[in-house]
């Protein structure tokens, strides 16, 4: 569990995440880069993917499964305004 923890660790402290986390719009190609580096390691995780409306900007939710009862959100929004899903930390 130790080297998944230390995995999950790095690959969130890498640069593609950092830069990922620290935009307040993203690009599409940023996300694609997160989801390649999760595959790579083997760490599960989900996308959901809302196109946006009138009322809410598009969006997308990243959720990766640490272990069977802990989970991080990122909510990823692609344009300003408000978005369908809701972030943080869950366990």
């Amino acid at each position: 569990m130790a080297n998944v923890s230390n995995e999950i660790t790095s690959i969130l402290a890498s640069e593609t995440f950092t830069s990922l986390l620290s935009s307040s719009n993203i690009q599409i190609v940023q996300l694609q880069a997160a989801i390649a580096l999760l595959i790579k390691a083997g760490i599960p995780f989900d996308v959901a993917y809302s196109p946006g409306s009138r009322r809410l900007a598009p969006s997308a939710e990243l959720t990766i499964f640490i272990n069977p009862t802990t989970q991080i959100n990122f909510v990823l929004s692609f344009a300003p305004g408000t978005t369908l899903f809701g972030g943080g930390v869950v366990t």
